[in-house]
């Protein structure tokens, strides 16, 4: 069977003793990436979405690379 997509296998081909990571798109240094959770403040890089060429340079935004996400809470002032 061949199978084309852009989809991991992983996600398609899943084992039933094992569990989906489960992903979040974040905000990170201006840029949407993609990111699995390692501890409560800590992800890691899985995929950095984004058009410009040169932001896939960037060695803080490489998959693989664990960064540390503080969420920013903005209030609204009527």
């Amino acid at each position: 069977m061949i199978l084309w997509t852009i989809v991991p296998e992983e996600a398609i081909f899943v084992n039933q003793n094992q569990s989906i990571a489960a992903y979040e798109e974040i905000e990170y240094s201006g840029q949407k990436v993609l990111v699995e959770k390692v501890s409560a403040k800590e992800f890691r890089v899985v995929r950095l979405l984004t058009t410009n060429p040169s932001d896939y340079l960037r060695n803080d935004l490489q998959p693989g690379t664990i960064i540390t996400y503080k969420p920013v809470i903005e209030t609204l002032s009527y």
